[in-house]
């Protein structure tokens, strides 16, 4: 999958229009609400990044090299990924050997029909939940982090049903399995540009080279191997019988397993950070909420604001200056004055 540099960039600003997924700009009200209360004054109200975007990690790409959370999510893509596209690869033959009897060109149409129509589906939901879940408050948002659960568990369940289903069930197995990878493919691509603040475009890479990585590792040399050994066995090219992908099967569903886990791992620390921010976030609204407190409960008699500290400009049009007490004191005693002679 290829996306524009620009797709991939977060800016640092609070609201922009942002080109890949529409958001709009505040309108009027929204920076009135920013406005200072007075020049000088405290603003009406507080207002953050995390209020429009999920919490991020503010460091590069080489810093998050370091940590277990990017490697932890490496190998849940890895992972999943990997399944899926030995099952999407190698359908006709893994069908094959599960029915225990050679595909024609119709089975192998259906197939390709339902590979596409399941991963175009698993990209639909994904972004739906990208959108349903990123738009809500802060306090309400649900971490990006669980679609990589999703496409686990599609895969796992999708090689659990290979294993358990009738043959006449078989092209159940495969709509789940490309579903997960609609998911997964969603995944890489929200994931990276909505946690990481810096170097986007490099996590990335970073991750999709996991793809590239399973695709050598467990097509070519995990299922490829032992597909061709077993079929040899049976003097072909054709390998039938569910012995003929038992073994590859297997090992997915377990390397799956630690995916899951992994992903587990991956999602506690953000998690954990978007705890800190939100609670940073909560600091900050209770400091501004008492700062215009202390303003609109200025004291009517006192001797003014103290050295440094300026009276909001309410506060000075709702005063009069002392020049103008005595002017209306002496228009009140001149009008006096007068009409008792």
């Amino acid at each position: 999958m290829a996306l524009p540099v620009s797709c991939l960039e977060r800016r640092k600003t609070q609201r922009e229009e942002d080109d890949c997924s529409g958001m709009d700009r505040p309108d009027a009200s929204d920076e009135a609400a920013n406005e200072p209360a007075a020049a000088g004054g405290l603003p009406k109200s507080v207002e953050t990044d995390v209020d429009y975007i999920a919490p991020q990690y503010q460091t590069t790409f080489l810093q998050n090299l370091k940590t277990l959370e990017l490697w932890a999510f490496f190998w849940s893509i890895f992972s999943i990924m990997g399944t899926v596209l030995v099952i999407i690869s190698n359908a006709s033959f893994i069908y094959a050997a599960l029915a225990d009897k050679e595909v024609d060109n119709a089975v192998k149409t259906l197939l390709t029909v339902l590979n596409g129509v399941g991963s175009a589906a698993g990209r639909l939901m994904m972004s739906y939940f990208e959108v349903w879940s990123q738009k809500r408050r802060a306090e309400d948002r649900v971490s990006i982090v669980i679609s990589v659960y999703f496409a686990d568990v599609f895969v796992i369940l999708s090689l659990v049903l290979f294993l358990v289903m009738p043959r006449a069930a078989l092209p159940l197995p495969y709509v789940l399995a490309a579903m997960g990878n609609g998911f997964g493919a969603a995944s890489i691509v929200l994931v990276t540009r909505t946690i990481f603040a810096k170097d986007p475009a490099k996590h990335y890479n970073f991750i999709f080279f996991s793809v590239v990585f399973s695709t050598i590792l467990l097509n070519r040399l995990l299922y490829g191997e032992w597909y061709t050994r077993e079929a040899e066995k049976q003097g072909g090219n054709v390998c039938l019988g569910r012995s003929c992908v038992m073994m590859p099967l297997l090992s997915f569903i377990g390397l799956n397993f630690t995916a899951f886990l992994s992903t587990v791992y991956f999602d506690w620390g953000y998690r954990r950070l978007s705890r800190v921010v939100l609670e940073e976030r909560r600091r900050l609204k209770a400091r501004a909420a008492e700062g215009l407190l202390a303003v609109n409960n200025y004291p009517v008699v006192g001797t003014g604001p103290q050295e440094g500290e300026r009276m909001p400009a309410t506060e000075q049009r709702r005063r009069p200056t002392t020049c103008k007490r005595y002017a209306v004191i002496l228009l009140v005693l001149l009008r006096r004055y007068f009409v008792h002679f």
